[in-house]
Formats: structure tokens, C-alpha cells, sequence
């Protein structure tokens, strides 16, 4: 019996990552491909042995806009470790249908997660590596070795993931030749691009864990959502505490208390700045994008830090690229839901920025099969004003 992973990229022109577990859980394969076809000439040999396939991609959307209730459900447990969801909408041509329902549908995959699988009839659920690395590893935070991150981050934090699953004794990796040609990729790896290779690989291996988790011990798993409108397989709530945040230009320096709380959220889109004719769009966007990841909780109190990512569009014209400073003050003024209303008599309603005790910024131009967004993180720093 083996167990499949797939890091399923949302369209094909980015990587997807493929593993293979056997029944012990062990590693047996791993690759990287592209397309349909090639995920399918990958999996052909293996058809009559699979018994559970998870997917890092969503596999049933049937809202039209804003977030499937699983991902406010999973922002609300895993948000404050940094570990979110990005949103999936119908209106999204990605998710029209989404590339891992049809995947599924494909190879006969049964895509609810009460299905008792088997070689005969291989069940497969959706999952996030992300939650399940803070949840099975006890992670204060998630790792940052995505693209998103800096190589002098991204590097250190690639090297622990790959230390945190050689420690994973049912994958035995250590036994495993693809494996010794990702970890030489990871320790030799100083630019972006090599890291990006294998990125997606890397969380397939993941995935193939929790696949096999999934038929061997589902203690360690729970169902987020539900079949009907999508659901994510991760580990329950967390005990721990989030890790302090640390400044991402001095990674010694905490600023917010570990018990404290915290809300991440994306918003999707083209991010605009201050005084064009794209702001007013955008702060809609904004501010809809955290009404709905507050859901029908009450604006957080105290003293925040705010994070902001933003990933924008190649400028249009060479030369012209995008000011930071214009781009952050229309986002943090829509971000009344999260950090509360300014109080006073203003013409129109404000949100209480005030209370921004610190600022964090980013910026990065899209890669291949991205698109523009911005993730926002606010934290409370301080409990009583």
C-alpha cells in the first residue's frame, strides 16, 4: 500500500511537487513536474497500490468570493503562527473548477474525508502543510522558506525544515537517494532559483506523511470544514504559544508577546497607492478582506504591530517601480475591522491607526504562476493602551 503527496500548484505553470510513502510510512520517491500529463505518467506505475492521496491545493470551492468558511476556520486556529490560508473563490479562473477536485475526479479519487480507503478505492483530502508543520512539530511559528523571504532567511529556515522531517522517523530519509540530492541542494543553495526548485518537492514529502498519517493514526489529524463547502485536513488546535515575532532586520529583537493575540489575512489583488484611481478599490479590499477574517468577532485591543507583504505587477514602465510608502498608507487605513475605529467626529470613518506602535513592509514583483496580493499581519504588542 502506498501513501501520495501532492504540493499541487493552483494552475500549470508553476512546479508541483509528488511523493510517495510506502506502507511504513518511508519515503520511496519524490519529483517535481508541471502538467496534467505529467503528474499522470508520474502516478501511472503506482495506480493499482494507492490508498491515501493528500493534496496541498483546495479540492471543493463553491463560493463565488471571499474565503471558504474551512480557511476562516483555520486563520482563526493558526493565524497567530503565521500560518493562515489564502483564499479560494469561484470567481478565481484557478478554482473554476479547482485543478485538484479535477485531479481527483480524474484518477477516481473519493474526495470526503469519512471515506474508508483502500488499493480499490483510494481516498483523498486536502491538506496545508503550513499548520501541519507548527501542529506536528510544535512550531512557534512557520518556517519562512518560501520565495517570499530574503535568501539570508530563507536559507537558515530551509535548513531546519529539512532537519525537522529527517527527524521524522517513519520517513527514514536519511535511507532515501532522492532525498541526499535535495539536502545537498538545500546546504550548497545560495540563490532563490535553487531553492525554488525544490521547494515544492520538499512539501510533497510532507504531504505524503500526512496522507499516511491519515490512514495509520488520524488522532494526530482533524477535519477543518466540512465535504459540502471544503474542508482541510491538519492537526488539532495547537497547546503551545506562538514564538515571539522577531524584526525581520534584526531577528534578536522580539516585538510581540507570545501570548498575545493576533490575526493574518490575504488580500487579493492588484495592491494600489495613496492618491491614484486605483486606492478606493483597494481599500475596499482591504477592509473586506479583514471584516471577513475577523468574522463576527470584535476589533482586537491594545497596541498592535503590523506586518504587511506586498506582490505586485512588474511596472508597466521600466524604471517606474512601485513606492513602498504610497502602497502602505491606503492598506493600514482600511484596516479599521481588525484594529478598531478611531474615535472622534471625522467626515468619514477611520481606522484607529494611532495605536501602530511598529511597522513592517515588504514588497516583491509576482513570479511565475503568482499573483498580486498582499498579506497582512496584525498583532497585538501590548494588551491596554
Amino acid at each position: 500500500m502506498l501513501h501520495v503527496g501532492i504540493d499541487l500548484a493552483w494552475n500549470t505553470n508553476a512546479r508541483t511537487g509528488l511523493a510517495i510513502v510506502d506502507s511504513g510510512g518511508a519515503l520511496v520517491e519524490s519529483a517535481g513536474v508541471r502538467t496534467d500529463d505529467e503528474i499522470d505518467a508520474w502516478l501511472a506505475p503506482h495506480a493499482g497500490s494507492l490508498v491515501n492521496v493528500a493534496i496541498d491545493a483546495p479540492l471543493i470551492v463553491v463560493d463565488e468570493s471571499g474565503m471558504r468558511p474551512v480557511e476562516k476556520m483555520l486563520n482563526q486556529t493558526y493565524g497567530r503562527y503565521d500560518a493562515g490560508a489564502y483564499p479560494a473563490r469561484r470567481s478565481d479562473p484557478s478554482m473554476n473548477p479547482p485543478r485538484g477536485g479535477s485531479l481527483a475526479a480524474r484518477h477516481g479519487w473519493n474526495i470526503d474525508p469519512a471515506h474508508g480507503s483502500s488499493p480499490t478505492s483510494p481516498g483523498c483530502i486536502e491538506v496545508y502543510p503550513h499548520p501541519a508543520m507548527v501542529g506536528l512539530m510544535s512550531l512557534g511559528r512557520t518556517l519562512k522558506y518560501k520565495k517570499k523571504h530574503a535568501i539570508g532567511i530563507r536559507k537558515p529556515a530551509f535548513v531546519e525544515l529539512m532537519e525537522r522531517l529527517e527527524a521524522i522517523e517513519p520517513l527514514r530519509l536519511s535511507e532515501n537517494p532522492r532525498w541526499a540530492e535535495l539536502r545537498a541542494v538545500v546546504d550548497g543553495a545560495y540563490t532563490m532559483g535553487a531553492f525554488n526548485k525544490i521547494e515544492d518537492e520538499v512539501d510533497a514529502i510532507l504531504c505524503a506523511h500526512l496522507a499516511w498519517l491519515w490512514h495509520t493514526d488520524r488522532s494526530t489529524l482533524q477535519v477543518y470544514g466540512d465535504v459540502g463547502t471544503g474542508y482541510i485536513v491538519a492537526p488539532p488546535p495547537p497547546n503551545h504559544p506562538p514564538s515571539p515575532r522577531t524584526s525581520v532586520s534584526n531577528p534578536a529583537q522580539p516585538h510581540t508577546a507570545a501570548s498575545l493575540p493576533s490575526m493574518t489575512f490575504t488580500v487579493d489583488g492588484v495592491p494600489a497607492t495613496f492618491a491614484t484611481g486605483g486606492e478606493r478599490p483597494w481599500r475596499q479590499a482591504v477592509k473586506a478582506a479583514a471584516s471577513t477574517a475577523m468574522g463576527t468577532k470584535p476589533a482586537l485591543t491594545g497596541r498592535f504591530a503590523v506586518e504587511i507583504d506586498f506582490v505586485l505587477p512588474a511596472p508597466t514602465i521600466k524604471g517606474q517601480g512601485w513606492d513602498l510608502d504610497n502602497l502602505i498608507k491606503p492598506t493600514i487605513d482600511a484596516l479599521g475591522p481588525v484594529i478598531g475605529i478611531r474615535p472622534g467626529n471625522w467626515t468619514s470613518e477611520q481606522a484607529d491607526d494611532e495605536r501602530v506602535d511598529r511597522l513592517v513592509a515588504s514588497k516583491r514583483t509576482v513570479t511565475e504562476g503568482e499573483k498580486p496580493l498582499a498579506t497582512i499581519t496584525v498583532s497585538v504588542v501590548r494588551d491596554i493602551d
